[in-house]
């Protein structure tokens, strides 16, 4: 593609064509939810296409397809247009950096607000959580090899994922994880191969859970934060909870990228926005401050949980 002498760059309309597109992969649920018509979707669309060099849709069976290119600029543009959102006062999540760390805070349609802080990776070494020592020693030993022997010791603690077209796919969920702890055993394991977007909460909530996924999948990287969430009990109301989330980047057998988390259920997290008193009060049969004597066992977990919006 050849582009126009005439374009100025690209716009926020032509991001929000595409992102909205992109979620739909349909003209007329776009241009409805845009408040504009289809040629207009049309137009940005094309106009970005331009600019980008890069074909972004394919129209298969007259059905919306993303590229491959596509594929992959889409989280960059959703989080571009956050950004803006937040930088102009219209989103719900607020960011902010602080020494080159990152603080998040969303709140949602019931006025329930989300924290999360990103920590120092030393910290892990200063005064850090058994399990947490104990994950990062053995991701260090079997540099970054999901499969490693040395992973096996610690993967009943982990979730892994895959990053598919659609986003990210559950792989692996451990009987002892804090996600298993949280929603219990059967919905945990009903959920293996299934997209962690599939509640659509929409953009600024998965970019609050899932938004540093990307940038440690992509780098191989490590990343701590200490979050506080609001997850539903029992199909009802959501209830908070604090954990430490500890994200790595791994690689699979045959040379794919994914990605480990590690969430550990704990009262002990620094939140500069929440208060000693404001922190919530974790049932005790939750808490996973301490390391058990034989991790491979399977513990009695807590009764399940209704699984939705998930951080952890």
């Amino acid at each position: 593609m050849n582009q126009s002498k005439n374009n100025t760059g690209v716009t926020v309309d032509m991001l929000r064509a595409f992102v909205c597109l992109s979620r739909h992969l349909n003209l007329s649920k776009a241009s409805d939810e845009l408040g504009t018509t289809r040629q207009t979707v049309r137009r940005h669309i094309t106009d970005l296409e331009v600019i980008m060099q890069q074909k972004l849709f394919e129209v298969v069976d007259r059905q919306y397809q993303l590229t491959s290119f596509a594929t992959e600029a889409l989280d960059k543009a959703k989080t571009l247009l956050l950004e803006l959102d937040t930088w102009s006062g219209q989103s719900v999540l607020k960011k902010s950096t602080s020494g080159g760390l990152e603080k998040l805070q969303f709140t949602d349609s019931a006025g329930r607000v989300y924290y999360s802080q990103q920590h120092p990776v030393s910290q892990i070494a200063m005064n850090g959580l058994p399990l947490l020592k104990k994950t990062f020693a053995a991701w260090g030993k079997a540099q970054t090899q999901i499969e490693h022997e040395a992973m096996e010791e610690i993967k009943p603690y982990t979730v892994l994922y895959r990053k598919g077209p659609a986003g990210w796919v559950f792989v692996h969920i451990g009987k002892e994880s804090a996600y298993a702890r949280w929603f219990g055993a059967r919905v945990s394991q009903s959920a293996i191969g299934k997209l962690i977007t599939e509640d659509d909460a929409g953009d600024e909530y998965d970019e609050f859970t899932a938004g540093a996924y990307s940038r440690i999948y992509d780098e191989g990287g490590v990343r701590l934060d200490h979050i506080l969430a609001h997850l539903p009990k029992d199909g009802g109301e959501p209830e908070p909870g604090t954990f430490q989330r500890l994200l790595l980047g791994g690689v699979f057998p045959d040379g794919t990228p994914g990605l480990i988390i590690l969430a550990v259920i704990t009262e002990q997290v620094e939140i500069d926005a929440v208060s000693d008193t404001d922190r919530p009060k974790m049932p005790a049969d939750f808490i996973m401050d301490a390391l058990p004597d034989h991790p491979s066992a399977v513990t009695q977990l807590p009764q399940p949980r209704k699984a939705s919006h998930s951080t952890l």
